[in-house]
């Protein structure tokens, strides 16, 4: 009896017209990661996975309004795809100048190191003072990174030489067999990349050891000045306050210490 009642009852406003209306669905929004920058973000297995992956999907877990869809993309391309508008934003970039095709970043994801990792052969003498103690050594960087200030002027200058290498497993196997004297990277990749590889840098001796921080930076989406759908200033307004909110109750941190902490 009942049912017939709300039956009726609902027949009654579509033939007046004031039938609430329909809830919109969500609308997806799509961010490329970087992917293979372990532990921040990276694929496996053909999943993606990292810190960065699990930040952004919690945090829109607060945004009814919208589908989050984050697709692992390499950094090159991804940076590429950023400048010509063809993606909507991209996640984990440091504030930098040299890119005047994002607007606006995101508010803060985390706070990433840049350290010195040298051999210990290398660190026998004595070396506490950037870069005039390790002048004519060979640092091994990651290829496709912008290098901050403090390593590219001195290689400017002839002070030392950076070797380029993909990744960190490629540049930590160098390191290994002597092939650069130190290595600069985040200290949360290179520690999580040394972890995985224990075994196989142990058979060559080494143990990864921090020499000294050389800058740090903060991490965000990046949005591409270029790609302006009519959601962009709302979307990023609740995504700003979902990270926001989330630093404030402490679920950030959990995250992050879940994914560095030894």
């Amino acid at each position: 009896m009942q049912s017939a009642i709300t039956a009726r009852l609902w027949l009654t406003l579509a033939l007046l017209g004031i039938l609430p209306p329909a809830q919109a669905a969500p609308q997806t929004v799509i961010l490329y990661g970087d992917d293979d920058y372990a532990p921040y973000s990276y694929v496996e297995n053909g999943v993606f996975k990292g810190m960065y992956v699990d930040i952004l999907r919690l945090a829109a877990s607060s945004m009814p309004d919208y589908r989050l869809e984050l697709q692992p993309r390499p950094w090159k391309r991804g940076l590429d795809a950023l400048e010509k508008g063809q993606v909507f934003g991209l996640f984990p970039p440091g504030r930098k100048t040299e890119r005047p095709y994002v607007q606006p970043y995101s508010a803060m994801l985390y706070r990433e190191s840049v350290v010195l990792f040298c051999h210990d052969a290398v660190m026998r003498t004595p070396r506490t003072h950037f870069p005039t103690d390790f002048a004519g050594l060979t640092i091994g960087v990651n290829s496709g990174f912008l290098l901050s200030e403090k390593l590219m002027a001195p290689a400017r200058q002839g002070v030392l030489r950076l070797e380029a290498a993909k990744g960190n497993e490629a540049n930590l196997k160098k390191l290994a067999l002597r092939r650069i004297d130190c290595y600069a990277s985040d200290r949360g990749a290179a520690r999580h990349t040394a972890r995985r590889l224990q075994g196989k840098l142990a058979s060559d001796g080494f143990e990864l050891r921090e020499v000294l921080e050389l800058s740090s930076e903060t991490t965000h989406i990046a949005y591409s000045a270029r790609n302006t759908p009519a959601y962009k200033a709302d979307f990023i307004g609740k995504m700003n306050a979902a990270l926001l909110a989330m630093r404030h109750n402490g679920q950030l941190a959990r995250i992050t210490e879940a994914y560095l902490l030894d």
